[in-house]
């Protein structure tokens, strides 16, 4: 609790279009305590996948609703929920503290997460849910992050023929991190990182660049914002412009809770 994660996760700071107010925006999910249900669900959908439809996919399991094992899944998912929105609000928090600033507005929502309408259950991956029926405690408008050098959207929007209640929830990748490393080995890292953040301020929290989640690594932040427009898929309220943000970095090289489990065992 209280901490930003690894990968993807970013602490973006940005100046919004319409007030020229200065914005925080977090990027993470569930982290390890939803890591740690997710695998526990799976393997209690293998079980009934074998007894029920054993010719289904492995990865296509799931868990009757209508069962205990169902009701107590759905009940973890919302204390997984609650705990997600928690650790948010402490970082923000913690920055209003360090600052001694007081905010004017707050609001937040989930993406890749599993909505529920009636009987009906919504598995939102790469999406931002807009009816505000998927989400109960909604207290705003909903956010769509594009990549660390365009601005973040603000967005409202309702349930359409087309969106089925959620928008986008972000740019999404042109390729795997490990094809992007490949595309760009021609260049240094230095190289690609002052090219693709000039005035921007952007820092790595393990202060190991991590090419695969710079701008270039993601689908083009123009064609995103057409389809929206296009598509009708949701109201652009305001845009977070950048000005800088911080990344986790290469975890795989200088990860800081790595180097505490080495002084651990030493």
């Amino acid at each position: 609790m209280g901490t930003q994660g690894d990968g993807n996760h970013f602490l973006f700071v940005g100046i919004s279009k319409n007030t020229g107010n200065t914005m925080m925006v977090t990027h993470h999910g569930s982290r390890a305590p939803g890591a740690a249900l997710y695998d526990k669900g799976m393997k209690t959908a293998n079980r009934f996948r074998q007894e029920i439809s054993p010719e289904t996919l492995r990865e296509n399991a799931w868990i009757p609703y209508d069962t205990e094992e169902g009701k107590s899944y759905w009940e973890a998912l919302q204390l997984i929920r609650q705990w997600t929105k928690e650790n948010h609000t402490s970082l923000h928090d913690a920055v209003l503290n360090k600052l001694a600033m007081e905010k004017e507005n707050r609001y937040w929502n989930e993406h890749n997460f599993v909505f529920k309408d009636g009987d009906l259950f919504y598995h939102a991956k790469g999406a931002t849910p807009l009816d505000d029926k998927f989400m109960p405690d909604i207290t705003g408008p909903r956010l769509i992050p594009l990549n660390m050098a365009e601005p973040v959207l603000i967005v409202q929007g309702k349930t359409n023929e087309r969106n089925l209640g959620f928008a986008p929830h972000g740019a999404g990748r042109n390729f795997s991190r490990s094809q992007h490393k490949r595309s760009l080995a021609h260049k240094t890292t230095e190289e690609i990182f002052n090219e693709e953040t000039e005035g921007l301020d952007i820092r790595f929290y393990s202060n190991e660049v991590d090419i695969s989640e710079l701008p270039s690594a993601y689908k083009s932040a123009k064609n995103v914002r057409a389809q929206i427009e296009e598509y009708g898929l949701c109201e652009v309220l305001d845009e977070v412009m950048p000005y800088g943000c911080i990344m986790a970095g290469d975890v795989q090289k200088n990860a800081p809770w790595k180097k505490k489990k080495k002084f651990r065992k030493a």
